[in-house]
């Protein structure tokens, strides 16, 4: 059985020293070549035996694999990383920006707390080995990339504290300038700013933040079609009587638009089944439609999770469109529950039957299109021991993964660990053949 927090922490005690002498940060990574031990039974994780087997297996067949990206020394203050997000740059750099701090809501002003980048050409070796400090906390992030008018590649990475930041790198990641009026007199009531950057066909880089706070149903988008330079805010109002934040986004197409929201009132996101659903907005786009007019739809989704922990039940989500498949699909953290069958109405009644998990559903784009929100459940990634809440496990945040169609993978970047400290940032890679994934997986 996995071990718990306390002991994991006791188990390392002896070795707290090691973290004057040790680097800020142990990199690892792995190409996909077969399931890795060390990883299943790393306690972070909180994998049952039965779970290490069936990883290995969906491993072994090439579906799936599983690496370690970063991790603290032992002893190391601030130890809890989370929320990373990812793009791939055109060159074929991968880059991750993430949060570090000494706990889940913890927005402290330690010198090694805020958000950081690092970098890897080959999803192995991650640099700098003493990661980039972009800015201080508190706030969530996202990062993307656009191509400037000279062809070169440039970074784009957006924190929604107070101020909104824009951070800026034209040496892919490894140096980054602070603008912090980009967004001056945008996105007042906004709340946090989803994983996702896009590059949309007319509007640019596009980024979507959660409804606004305080009862209103205003949801903003702000999009840049010069490369960052400048940006335009559109605002529009929620229909029905739902508030999404953490909104993850996808586009495909000549320029349709999806965004899947974790949702706060539980009488929208509450359905007959009794179960507690993703909300879904979606957007048609029509060729030199304006950004002033664009608008999204609201429905409820049957992406559902255990209403016993309300909007806790999940955690921020992912959304793609699957060139392979070509279907539009989705990553589901369920924090208190697994997939269909194993969601749940209830809290366990002992802890080693609690369990957390990453799910995968999808949809065909004109079903979505037609005003569909029924997904197909397409299988479960991972699934853990333990609710991941206080004083518990942590994760897994899957939004701002990367389609790598030379692997034929999604790379979904995840933290794992205790809610408290410490936490972990994690590779999972899976094959985009969904139709071979389902017919192993399910």
């Amino acid at each position: 059985m996995p071990i718990s927090r306390r002991r994991f922490l006791l188990s390392t005690a002896a070795l707290m020293g090691a973290a004057v002498t040790t680097p800020p940060c142990r990199m690892f990574g792995q190409l996909p070549s077969g399931a890795n031990l060390e990883v299943l039974t790393n306690p972070q994780w909180g994998f049952s035996s039965d779970e290490q087997q069936r990883l290995t297996r969906l491993t072994d067949l090439g579906l799936m694999d599983i690496a370690m990206v970063m991790a603290l020394p032992d002893g190391s203050p601030v130890a809890h990383l989370g929320w990373p997000v990812a793009t791939r740059l055109p060159s074929g750099r991968t880059v991750i920006v993430y949060r570090r701090a000494s706990g889940h809501t913890d927005q402290d002003k330690a010198q090694q707390a805020g958000h950081h980048a690092v970098y890897s050409d080959d999803l192995t070796h991650w640099d700098p080995q003493d990661p980039t400090r972009l800015g201080p906390l508190p706030g969530m992030h996202c990062v993307g990339h656009v191509t400037r008018d000279d062809g070169s590649e440039r970074l784009l990475t957006i924190t929604s504290g107070k101020p909104k930041r824009l951070y800026i790198s034209d040496d892919r990641g490894r140096s980054w300038r602070t603008n912090d009026s980009a967004f001056k007199g945008m996105l007042r009531h906004s709340a946090h700013v989803g994983p996702n950057m896009i590059n949309h066909p007319e509007f640019g880089a596009v980024v979507v933040f959660g409804q606004e706070t305080g009862g209103g149903r205003r949801n903003y988008l702000v999009s840049s079609t010069d490369a960052g330079e400048t940006w335009r805010e559109r605002i529009w109002l929620n229909l029905p009587q739902s508030r999404g934040f953490e909104p993850t986004l996808a586009t495909w197409g000549p320029g349709h638009m999806v965004m899947i929201s974790r949702e706060a009132q539980p009488e929208f996101a509450t359905g007959p089944d009794g179960f507690y659903g993703h909300t879904q907005h979606v957007y048609p786009h029509r060729t030199r439609f304006p950004l002033s007019r664009v608008k999204f739809a609201t429905s409820r989704t049957n992406i559902i999770g255990n209403p016993a922990a309300g909007r806790s039940c999940h955690d921020t989500a992912e959304v793609i469109f699957n060139p392979v498949s070509g279907r539009i699909e989705m990553l589901q953290s369920h924090r208190w529950g697994g997939g269909p069958g194993k969601t749940g109405t209830t809290i366990a009644d002992h802890p080693d039957k609690e369990i957390s998990s990453l799910n995968l559903w999808s949809i065909d784009p004109d079903a979505l299109l037609a005003g569909s929100a029924d997904w197909r459940f397409d299988g479960t990634l991972i699934e853990r021991i333990g609710y991941s809440r206080k004083g518990n496990r942590d994760g897994l945040h899957p939004g701002g993964s990367v389609i790598d169609t030379y692997r034929n993978q999604q790379h979904i970047f995840v933290y794992a660990g205790w809610r408290r400290t410490p936490a972990s940032l994690f590779r999972i890679s899976r094959t985009l053949d969904t139709d071979r994934w389902r017919s192993n997986a399910l």
